[in-house]
């Protein structure tokens, strides 16, 4: 990715993209709109947009999450999509925000949508990447360590009893 723009790819390719972001998407219970753009975005691979029905939410999956997905020392897609698909759960379903502790608000939505996406994934591997991802927030936020682990695991476990 050192490079502006990413390699260009045949309509094929950019099929195979679209359908496996949707398939992706879908399994892990997104609802909206789902776009692929082929282009870096400095966000991270994949970006979740609040509309006001959640039939107009929008994910969108940039070219850099392939090239992550491709290399096995960072996120996959999957979990890139679970991570976002934990934004929208976070706004869309009221009863998570009430399990929350009150003071986690704000800053903390990154690190929830990452418990939640852990929730989520299938893979052990994408669980563990998504939790360590909160866990290092959590620490960047100020939080003791200590307390930071043994919140997300609860927050963790608490959430894949209630989903």
């Amino acid at each position: 990715m050192a490079q502006n723009r990413p390699k260009p790819i045949s309509a094929t390719e950019l099929a195979k993209r679209e359908r496996r972001i949707t398939e992706s998407a879908r399994r892990l219970g997104f609802v909206g709109r789902i776009e692929y753009r082929h282009v870096y975005s400095r966000v991270g691979g994949a970006q979740y947009g609040l509309a006001r029905d959640a039939k107009d939410d929008l994910l969108i999956v940039y070219a850099e999450a392939f090239d992550k997905d491709a290399d096995p020392r960072e996120f996959s897609l999957e979990a890139m999509i679970a991570h976002e698909r934990g934004h929208q759960m976070m706004y869309r379903q009221g009863k998570l925000k009430r399990l929350l502790p009150e003071s986690w608000t704000g800053p903390y939505e990154e690190i929830m949508a990452s418990i939640l996406g852990a929730v989520l994934v299938e893979s052990e591997r994408d669980a563990g990447e998504l939790l360590l991802k909160a866990y290092f927030e959590s620490v960047e936020l100020g939080m003791d360590a200590t307390i930071s682990r043994l919140r997300i695991k609860g927050l963790f476990e608490m959430f894949r009893r209630a989903l």
